[in-house]
């Protein structure tokens, strides 16, 4: 529990560099404004057709895969190439069983990279602590799942930076 706790503020920051990768929010004003007429566009080019139905499943599935106590073969379903990932799901539950097994989520915000990726901050609650983290989604097979880049980062720094076999 102490590692863990010694390794919180490290995991915060290697996840929020791994998951942010320069993404610009820059807004320019070019003149380019459409008439008072055009409604406002809820779906763009960069976010799926039904993007409140995109940010709910996303919220639904990150807070249910980052909580204690999923079974792992919901877990599976939820995370990107999980079916790959089982022995890095096993080690994930048993650090979370060794740092009191209290783990959850809460999204924060969800902000569409394209129509089937997303970026999602969200607050980590483990070992006693929140951290402020971010990772990726993915829309995989029909379901929005955690990436397994976010995924891994998590459970490597978990164990102390030492690799976890199934994540590279």
């Amino acid at each position: 529990m102490i590692r863990l706790r010694l390794l919180l503020p490290a995991l915060a920051t290697a996840v929020l560099a791994a998951a942010c990768g320069g993404s610009s929010n820059s807004s320019s004003s070019s003149g380019n404004t459409p008439p008072a007429s055009t409604p406002p566009s809820t779906s763009t080019a960069s976010a799926p057709a039904d993007e409140a139905a995109a940010k709910a499943e996303i919220t639904k599935n990150w807070e249910t895969f980052l909580a204690s106590g999923t079974p792992q073969a919901t877990a599976v379903t939820l995370l990107e190439k999980g079916d790959t990932l089982g022995p890095a799901l096993k080690k994930a539950r048993a650090e979370d069983k060794a740092t009191g097994g209290k783990r959850s989520a809460k999204v924060v915000s969800i902000e569409f990279t394209s129509p089937t990726t997303a970026n999602v901050n969200y607050k980590l609650h483990a070992a006693g602590q929140v951290l402020n983290s971010s990772g990726t989604a993915v829309l995989e097979d029909g379901v929005w799942k955690v990436t397994d880049v976010t995924f891994c980062t998590l459970v490597v720094l978990g164990n102390g930076g030492r690799p976890v076999k199934g994540c590279s």
